[in-house]
C-alpha cells in the first residue's frame, strides 16, 4: 500500500492524499495477476479524474514491459 499525491499541479497537490493497494495473486502456469486498487478518492475529485483511464494504463503498460523485457517502456 502506498499513499498517492499528485504534486505536479497545484490544484491536485491541494487535495487530500489517496491510497493505492497492490494485490498480487499466483495464477496457473507460473503467472501472476496484479490488481491495482486506487481508493480513498472521495475528497480528491481532480485526482480521481486525472488517474482514471490513460494515466494508470500508461503506468501498468510500462511495468509490464519492464518485467517482460528488462527495459523501460519509455527511456527517461
Amino acid at each position: 500500500m502506498v499513499t498517492w499525491r499528485s504534486l505536479y499541479d497545484p490544484e491536485l497537490a491541494g487535495e487530500p492524499p489517496s491510497r493505492i493497494t497492490w494485490e498480487i495473486e499466483a495464477q496457473a502456469g507460473g503467472f501472476s495477476k496484479l490488481t491495482a486498487v486506487h481508493d480513498q478518492l472521495e475528497g480528491s475529485p481532480k485526482t480521481a479524474a486525472s488517474v482514471s483511464g490513460a494515466g494508470w494504463m500508461m503506468v501498468l503498460s510500462g511495468l509490464k514491459t519492464l518485467l517482460e523485457t528488462g527495459r523501460p517502456l519509455v527511456d527517461a
